[in-house]
């Protein structure tokens, strides 16, 4: 088989089969790992040059916002064959991320902090719950489920962080809105 297919057309072949050759679960864990390794080079660029409360707000944001943007993809084109519920909680990760960016990139306000403060820990922690219902609901593929805690550990920690980087920048934002320096 391998001759009578031209070497491009073998290589596009095994590449498109590749994701099927895997248990499910496995293709969605390396997705997870490299998109988080792949965008946190992103993420540093963004921060570099700002100070440590909007730098972690905006390094979290690009990073989150990124794993939120892929699998959004992938819920949706889950659709076609099944509902997947990751449609609407990554759609709401990817909102709040972007209001992170938005307000830890100095764009925002004192109000675009206290949003993304209160707004990325819920959405982060519902992709939680999603992921938490599947394994309830899944009891094979074990590397599904397996993949299922991992991204219950992933955004767990992702909303938690939220919280822990929103807060100095909202007090730091709302300490210069107090002094005059901020409308």
């Amino acid at each position: 088989l391998a001759q009578a297919i031209p070497a491009r057309r073998h290589r596009q072949l095994v590449v498109s089969l590749l994701p099927m050759a895997l248990e499910a679960g496995v293709p969605a864990l390396i997705a997870l790992g490299a998109t988080t390794v792949l965008s946190i080079p992103l993420a540093a660029l963004y921060a570099a040059s700002l100070p440590i409360a909007q730098a972690r707000v905006v390094g979290l944001s690009v990073v989150s916002g990124c794993c939120a943007l892929f699998f959004w993809i992938w819920a949706l084109r889950n659709l076609k064959k099944h509902f997947d519920l990751g449609a609407i909680t990554f759609a709401f990760a990817f909102a709040s991320s972007a209001i992170g960016c938005w307000a830890g990139l100095g764009a925002g306000s004192l109000w675009s902090a206290r949003l993304f403060r209160w707004a990325a820990p819920l959405s982060y922690v519902t992709v939680s719950v999603n992921y938490a219902l599947g394994l309830i609901i899944i009891q094979k593929p074990w590397t599904l489920r397996v993949y299922m805690i991992v991204g219950i550990v992933w955004w767990l920690l992702a909303g938690i962080l939220a919280w822990e980087f929103a807060s100095p920048l909202v007090s730091d934002l709302d300490t210069l809105k107090h002094d005059g320096d901020l409308s």
